[in-house]
C-alpha cells in the first residue's frame, strides 16, 4: 500500500487474530493494525496523517520517505573494480552492487 509517499506491507498476526502493517520505506518506525482487511488502509492513511500532524505540532519535520537511492562512496581502484567485475557479469554496476549488499545483508 502506499499513500502520500509512504510504503507500507501487511502481515497477519495468527496470535492477535489482526493485520498489522509497518511503513518500509521510513527511516521512521510507524506502524498500525486492523481487525479486518476493510478498514486497513485507512488505518494507514489516518496512521500517516496522524504521523505529519505530530511532527507539525512538535516542529520536527516528518522523515521523508527513503527514496531508494545510496550514495556509495570508494577509491577509484573499488570503482574500477566494480565496474569491471559488473561488466563481466554482464549486469549494471548498480544491480552489482544491490546483489553485493544484498548477499552481504542475508549472510
Amino acid at each position: 500500500m502506499k499513500y502520500k509517499g509512504y510504503e507500507a506491507l501487511v502481515r497477519f498476526d495468527e496470535d492477535d487474530q489482526i493485520l498489522i502493517g509497518e511503513v518500509i520505506n521510513s527511516s521512521a518506525i510507524i506502524g498500525f493494525h486492523s481487525e479486518n482487511s476493510k478498514d486497513l488502509e485507512g488505518e494507514f492513511h489516518t496512521c500517516i496523517d496522524n504521523y505529519i500532524e505530530l511532527c507539525a505540532k512538535i516542529g520536527e519535520a516528518p522523515k521523508k520517505p527513503l527514496s531508494g537511492k545510496i550514495l556509495v562512496r570508494t577509491t577509484p581502484k573499488i570503482h574500477r573494480l566494480v565496474t569491471d567485475s559488473a561488466r563481466s557479469r554482464g549486469v549494471s554496476v548498480n544491480k552489482f552492487i544491490e546483489e553485493a549488499v544484498i548477499e552481504r545483508i542475508q549472510a
